[in-house]
């Protein structure tokens, strides 16, 4: 490691690779201040002891982990599901590749995780969802669909890191997500028997209405949110 790195920048680097490494996911102290080239008591002025360093790996990692999702949420297609198939295999790859930090950004018992941006990766997927449910895309709410997807997701993900012997083949991820997909959007074709027309205008306008502000009291609020709601087709 370059001793011309900052200490703390090089702790961390050296924590997250060490960690990439371990056989048990699993790091000691002694061992990242030896290839950082620093003291124990140098670790422990910036990071507190272990948990808080690898705490701050989390964090690395959930910063890498939200650069990658800003790129695959670059591309808006023209449905929905597309854009859930980039985001879900874009999640599984980033799993893939950084197994034993995935572990500790979403296992049980992980040290705490920068919420804000766990916060930020659902507010991602929310955000494109709200706007296929402006199209009339959407068999949920964007909120019952972002957390639908994350919880598939995340488990997909963890089963085959955990049991990799008993989900050793990838199809089966390839169809959850298509189930999922097909639990949470409409066909693009439309073949629901919807009137799309009217399902999108009326999906569009709701979600304008959450986002604006109205002269409605909230009782005629509501009422309108109710019947834009089963216009739209939004269970």
């Amino acid at each position: 490691m370059d001793a011309r790195i900052p200490a703390k920048a090089r702790i961390l680097e050296t924590a997250a690779e060490l960690l990439a490494l371990s056989p048990t996911a699993d790091i000691s102290t002694r061992a990242v201040c030896d290839a950082a080239g620093v003291t124990q008591p140098t670790l422990y002025h910036y990071f507190g002891d272990k948990q808080g360093l690898l705490a701050a790996v989390v964090d690395y990692g959930l910063a890498a982990f939200l650069e990658s999702k800003r790129l695959a949420a670059a591309v808006v297609h023209e449905h929905v599901a597309d854009d859930i198939r980039a985001g879900w295999d874009n999640h599984l790859e980033f799993a893939r590749a950084n197994p034993n930090l995935y572990k500790l950004m979403w296992a049980p018992g992980a040290p705490a995780a920068n919420n804000s941006a766990v916060n930020e990766a659902f507010r991602t997927l929310d955000d494109r969802l709200e706007q296929g449910a402006g199209k009339g895309q959407l068999r949920v709410s964007a909120e019952s669909g972002t957390q639908i997807i994350l919880a598939a997701v995340t488990g997909a993900a963890l089963a085959a890191i955990y049991q990799p012997q008993l989900f050793d083949d990838p199809s089966y991820a390839l169809q959850l997500r298509e189930a999922v997909i097909a639990a949470v959007t409409r066909p693009p074709d439309g073949r629901t028997g919807d009137k799309p027309a009217i399902a999108a205008a009326a999906g569009e306008l709701r979600q304008q209405l959450a986002a604006e502000h109205t002269q409605l009291t909230a009782p005629e609020r509501a009422l309108l949110e109710q019947w834009l709601t089963t216009l739209a087709g939004i269970d």
